[in-house]
């Protein structure tokens, strides 16, 4: 069954960087009634143990693809980071394989998402336990499904960021409080990056390491981890801000006034956002992250409290991501080596009750997004009872860059002056008001508290944080779904 890429005709225009994403000659996409699964055109995901155990699977992989490793043995995580990796070769990471079509394959037409759907039917599914939730049923292989934070017409973040002011002087509580040398949690962001401005951001300057995110690259034999590009405002020189530029910045500093004890990593996925006007097709990666690279960062950087992720992704079929399924069996499965790290991801902003990922795994924090009031769900957030919670994610303030001029995406005449400060919507700024409320638990507790023991106090209402129900019933295919409101602000 060959990928459907033809789009409802009542389902608008496509977000420009998601435009220029699937015209991307790596990749391949498959267009659902409210989803577009997009994946590396020629990289498919395959769980070790049941090829090999499956010998029609191994033999029909074989003779289309080659094997390029587990994620966890590819490349050098320890060099690359200068220090000892967190991934255990033998754990459950290990288990998800690289293979890559062979060129004269691809050059017949063979696509990842038609060769996972034919090898599928190969080998049984099987289910995996999960740490807190029901097992997961995953397929023998999948595509390498790639994240963009604006994949469908609403895109994520939804709609571009607006100026605002910056907060009041002293004597007035700074938005963002010196971090001082008290009790702190420790916050991974897993986003764009972090971009130092000028005039600079002191207060949140102070309190975030800033990271390189490393993508996967299997253009080369052997295959490799490759450094992705610094966040900026204008990466392709074009004279218009990047339509995804500072979100990162934006995320660092909502959880630092949420959280005044916090103290921030945050990893640059540059991978997922821009060279948009890129003339060499070549150049165009740098729109998009992989799911294999997103998971590899999570394990690399999981000596942690909390960890952010900025990405919500639609699968093939729907079925569970398996890297995100490995890296989380590793943080809090039954065997897991480290327990009581939340993972908190936003639910996506395509209006769908779809489920996307990595939120929708057991063990992850999904958080969709309210209406700027609270009383309702936002009209651009993901909801369905695959989510956790909701919190106010539209018309959210925090830190952002200084810029002049016009906004990609937006025309060209329309001239936005930018003082370090914005206002934004999307489920992406919900959900780092529940990891910096995560983070406020830690830190205020006297007792020894894991992370994913604060989120069960903090959705149950048993905090000073108010949870109330909120009921959507209006997106279909599934209205009346019921989920706990944090009024987070």
């Amino acid at each position: 069954m060959s990928p459907n890429q033809v789009f409802p005709s009542d389902s608008g225009p496509l977000n420009p960087i998601a435009a220029r994403v699937l015209e991307d000659p790596r990749l391949t996409y498959d267009v659902s009634a409210d989803s577009i699964v997009i994946a590396t055109k020629h990289e498919l995901l395959v769980r070790r143990s049941v090829r090999e155990a499956t010998s029609r699977l191994h033999e029909a992989l074989s003779g289309i693809a080659t094997n390029y490793g587990s994620l966890a043995s590819i490349g050098s995580p320890r060099a690359a980071r200068g220090g000892a990796s967190a991934i255990d070769d033998t754990g459950p990471f290990s288990d998800v394989e690289v293979w890559r079509i062979d060129k004269e394959k691809a050059d017949l037409g063979m696509n990842s998402i038609d060769q996972a759907r034919r090898l599928r039917v190969l080998a049984e599914d099987q289910k995996v336990p999960t740490g807190h939730g029901p097992a997961l049923v995953l397929p023998a292989v999948s595509p390498n499904h790639v994240g963009i934070l604006s994949p469908a017409a609403g895109g994520c973040p939804a709609g571009p960021p607006h100026p605002a002011p910056p907060p009041p002087p002293p004597p007035h509580q700074p938005y963002i409080e010196p971090l001082g040398d008290r009790l702190r949690a420790r916050v991974t962001v897993l986003d764009s990056g972090y971009i130092h401005t000028e005039p600079p951001h002191t207060e949140l300057d102070q309190r975030v390491t800033l990271v390189d995110g490393l993508r996967l690259d299997t253009s080369t034999t052997p295959a490799s981890w490759v450094p992705d590009k610094p966040d900026g405002v204008d990466t392709d020189g074009d004279g218009q801000l990047d339509g995804i530029a500072g979100h990162g910045t934006f995320i660092a500093g909502l959880i630092a006034h949420i959280c005044p004890r916090a103290r921030l990593t945050v990893v640059g996925l540059r991978n997922q956002e821009v060279e948009i006007e890129a003339l060499d097709p070549a150049e165009q990666s740098g729109l998009y992250e992989t799911e294999a690279a997103i998971a590899h960062a999570m394990l690399l950087h999981s000596d942690t409290d909390v960890i952010q992720c900025g990405f919500a992704f639609p699968t093939l079929d729907d079925y569970p991501s398996l890297p995100f399924a490995a890296a989380m069996q590793v943080l809090t499965g039954p065997d897991a080596p480290r327990k009581g790290v939340a993972l908190v991801a936003p639910a996506g902003n395509e209006e769908s009750a779809s489920p996307y990922w990595p939120g929708a795994l057991p063990d992850v924090i999904g958080v969709a997004s309210t209406d700027r009031r609270g009383n309702a769900r936002a009209r651009f957030s993901n909801w369905g009872s695959w989510c956790d919670c909701c919190a106010r994610g539209a018309d959210v303030y925090s830190t952002y860059v200084y810029w002049t001029g016009p906004i990609d995406g937006e025309p060209s005449t329309d001239i936005e002056h930018f003082v370090g400060w914005a206002r934004w919507d999307g489920t992406s700024f919900a959900a780092p008001k529940v990891s910096a409320a995560i983070a406020c638990l830690l830190t205020a507790s006297e007792e020894e508290t894991l992370p994913v023991q604060a989120w069960e106090l903090l959705v149950s209402g048993a905090t000073g944080v108010h949870v109330t129900p909120l009921t959507d019933t209006f997106l279909t295919p599934f209205p009346g779904v019921t989920l706990p409101h944090l009024h987070l602000g």
